[in-house]
């Protein structure tokens, strides 16, 4: 059977480029929580829109508060442990990935609902189904952020996601980075001069034998 071929050493590009988007993306989750408490003080609003909204959506407000806030900060954690190249990075960028979308969806479906029960046609409403991104929270009192942009803004999470599942990120957490390659099962290093020689099936376990001489008066027949 031939060997298995040798994995190539990782970079670290992959893992670097998800920590710099794991990181940027922690600091907008957090700032869209941040931003939503000073915009709640600033309007004078009543706190997860108790009172204007359904009990049921205001409670929603609430999950995806804590949501957005638990994913910043494994984002954030996630972001750090990755270039210190520790095997928690991956798995903590990953699970703040999936915060940061599945609140995302959770908000745009609470916002579905609410339409239905108004009887409000979707069609017309769609800054306010997709615009629940962390960038509406952060610039949406002031600035109006088309819902175009609000669903680009998922295309950040989804590629972070994507980099901190690739193997490459993996081996680069692993210790598998530049220096040393790994050597491929069943091939030996190569021997240096002056270095004893490698046991194994097949390897030379001595120098060779000169052929002993014939005793003195021995005669061959």
């Amino acid at each position: 059977m031939y060997p298995a071929p040798a994995q190539r050493p990782a970079t670290g590009g992959t893992a670097v480029t998800a920590a710099i988007l794991a990181l940027l993306g922690g600091l907008a989750a957090f700032g869209g929580v941040v931003m939503y408490v000073v915009n709640t003080l600033r309007f004078d609003s009543p706190w997860l829109a108790w009172g204007l909204l359904p009990e049921w959506a205001s409670m929603v407000t609430a999950v995806l508060l804590v949501i957005d806030l638990v994913a910043a900060v494994m984002l954030l954690v996630g972001a750090s442990l990755l270039l210190r190249r520790r095997k928690a990075g991956p798995v903590l960028v990953i699970l703040g990935c999936l915060g940061v979308i599945g609140a995302y969806v959770l908000g745009a479906l609470s916002t579905v609902v609410q339409l239905m029960d108004y009887g409000l046609p979707l069609s017309r409403q769609l800054e306010a189904i997709l615009g629940n991104s962390s960038i509406n929270l952060i610039l949406g009192a002031d600035v109006d952020i088309p819902w175009a942009v609000s669903l680009l803004t998922m295309v950040f999470p989804v590629v972070t996601f994507l980099l901190a599942v690739l193997p490459s990120t993996r081996r680069w957490c692993n210790g598998q980075g530049r220096g040393r390659p790994p050597v491929a099962p069943g091939i030996f290093p190569m021997q240096q001069p002056g270095m004893p020689a490698v046991g194994g099936y097949g390897a030379p376990q001595g120098q060779w034998q000169q052929p002993r001489q014939p005793p003195q008066g021995y005669r061959s027949r």
